[in-house]
């Protein structure tokens, strides 16, 4: 159901001509089993009208055919499209929260191996229309030859139809293992190269990772794809067999129990013989049906809509002007979030702090008190579970979150770094980037052409350096730096805290530290502290003595 509704919000018009073409190829072909049958017990067999109703039918069959299979292929290759951008806009849309809970890993999953599916889903399906069609003109027509037969046929084809679904069933069980495992491999993936040095270097934790964890993966994802199919073949040869034996039936068992029309028998052994390449075909679509809805499923179990708000998924927004503020203020903020250090859920908050333009604001803590978590919140990243942020004395909803993110420029310390100046409209964009890349001592390192960085493969202090760029040519009035020097040397870091921060300060930035570096509290214009969730504020004359 999920894949119809999809298919119909993807392009109602194209679809829907593909499957009237589809439907009129399978009663052109069914009506085609009716005429040859009637040629059979005609006796004229030189009929010129059954002659040329059979020429007209077969052109109309094979047109209507054709002109469905290149409906189809343009619909597929729409519908991967619309999924890939689709499913990208949800995942930016979705709360940062939520993604972070969910991980890359199944991410991409979802976003390479469920498109795929899915997509490769459709090409079996429009057929199936035309199948159907014919199955069920087929059953109506045998209906018509001798309906007492047809209700014992019917008897056996619902008892098989039984039996074949809880076949069906007890694989899809397996199927849906596999799908939760395709996951695990894709982390076991970003593994292999994310961590390929580490691997590199220790042939022991290489040989444990391959035994213990790439290995049985791959092979339990084989085991239940081979299970899945296995079932699959038992219920399709199982639904063959069927007709095979109602066609035993047919010519052997009831002309020995009942006095029987020749014509009618005939009638019911050409229909079944066609019947059964019918649902041979319709049976071999199944599989791939029954992976697109367990993609489907998954998508949807990680709480991204597939089908529902399909067309209002957007992200183009409305140009901002020159962003400023005068004054931000956080009251009674909380955040909830599991602490992987105490195996706890730890709240941050209630939180009453206030910045203004143009301060220099230290925030400290140990290890896991919440820092990058306050920064998150503080740059609207995380919704605050209760409380409010103001800015300048407009509350922040969801309404107007996105524009109140856009007062922030942010380097966390797991930044990712974009290879490209993404967003920046300045005429002179180049020339901006070269003085700073001067400034941050990169400019024998990188180039840049039409806002395009010449490497981003660097040290991780160059690039963390890279990401200062970016943020200084986004020239936003709320400046974050997250543990930024810790992987700076003892010359750059100085040059960070005496001459970056004291510049940006001067131009009417607020900037927010996250640092450990006690030697450069006294630049401060306040010093915060995390402690236990709480944040409290320190003097900065008794921390400097």
């Amino acid at each position: 159901m999920n894949l119809l509704r999809f298919l119909l919000q993807l392009s109602p018009g194209i679809v829907g001509l593909a499957i009237v073409s589809g439907l009129l190829s399978g009663i052109c072909n069914a009506s085609l089993i009716t005429l040859i049958h009637q040629a059979l017990s005609n006796t004229n067999p030189t009929g010129i009208q059954l002659g040329w109703s059979f020429a007209g039918l077969g052109i109309l069959s094979l047109l209507t055919a054709l002109t469905s299979q290149l409906l189809l292929s343009y619909i597929y290759r729409q519908a991967v499209f619309d999924l890939q951008i689709h499913l990208s806009c949800q995942i930016l849309n979705a709360p940062l929260r939520q993604l972070e809970e969910i991980g890359n890993a199944p991410l991409l999953a979802i976003l390479i191996e469920d498109v795929t599916t899915i997509g490769s889903s459709l090409l079996p399906m429009l057929p199936l229309c035309s199948d159907i069609v014919i199955v069920v003109v087929c059953l109506i027509y045998l209906c018509w030859l001798s309906w007492s037969i047809f209700l014992g046929i019917l008897g056996f084809i619902i008892l098989g139809f039984v039996i074949y679904k809880i076949l069906l069933h007890r694989g899809e069980k397996s199927l849906q293992l596999a799908r939760d495992e395709i996951s695990i491999l894709f982390d076991h993936f970003r593994t292999i190269t994310d961590g390929v040095k580490e691997l590199k270097l220790n042939n022991r934790r290489r040989t444990d990772f391959f035994k213990q964890f790439l290995q049985p993966t791959a092979a339990s994802i084989q085991k239940s794809f081979f299970i899945w199919s296995a079932f699959h073949s038992f219920s399709s040869t199982w639904g063959r067999f069927l007709i095979f034996f109602i066609t035993g039936l047919m010519l052997f068992v009831l002309p020995t129990l009942l006095k029987l029309n020749i014509q009618i028998l005939t009638g019911y052994i050409l229909t079944l013989l066609y019947l059964r390449s019918m649902l041979s075909s319709i049976m071999g679509a199944i599989p791939a049906l029954s992976r697109a809805n367990v993609a489907f499923e998954k998508i949807e179990a990680l709480g991204l809509q597939m089908v529902a708000e399909s067309k209002n998924v957007n992200l183009i927004s409305q140009p901002v002007s020159k962003l400023s503020f005068k004054h931000l203020e956080l009251v009674d903020v909380t955040h909830s979030y599991y602490h992987d250090g105490e195996d706890s859920n730890f709240t941050l908050g209630p939180i009453n702090f206030s910045f203004s333009d143009g301060e220099l604001v230290f925030l400290i803590g140990g290890n896991g008190s919440g820092k990058t978590t306050f920064a998150k919140l503080l740059t609207g990243l995380y919704t605050p579970e209760t409380g409010e942020i103001y800015l300048d004395g407009k509350v922040i909803t969801d309404e107007n979150r996105d524009w109140y993110r856009q007062h922030f420029s942010v380097v966390f310390s797991d930044f990712y770094l974009f290879d490209t100046l993404l967003g920046l409209d300045s005429d002179n964009l180049d020339e901006q980037a070269l003085e700073y890349l001067v400034q941050l001592q990169l400019d024998r390192k990188v180039r840049v052409k039409d806002g395009i960085l010449s490497t981003t493969a660097l040290s991780s202090g160059q690039r963390k350096r890279l990401a200062l760029l970016t943020a200084y040519l986004e020239d936003r009035p709320f400046y974050i730096f997250d543990e930024w020097t810790s992987n700076q040397d003892p010359l750059f870091k100085d040059i960070f805290y005496t001459q970056i921060l004291p510049t940006l300060k001067a131009r009417g930035k607020t900037v927010l530290v996250i640092s450990h570096d006690d030697k450069y509290f006294h630049l401060a214009s306040r010093i915060i502290r995390l402690e236990y969730g709480q944040l409290i504020g320190v003097d900065i004359a008794k921390t400097l003595t």
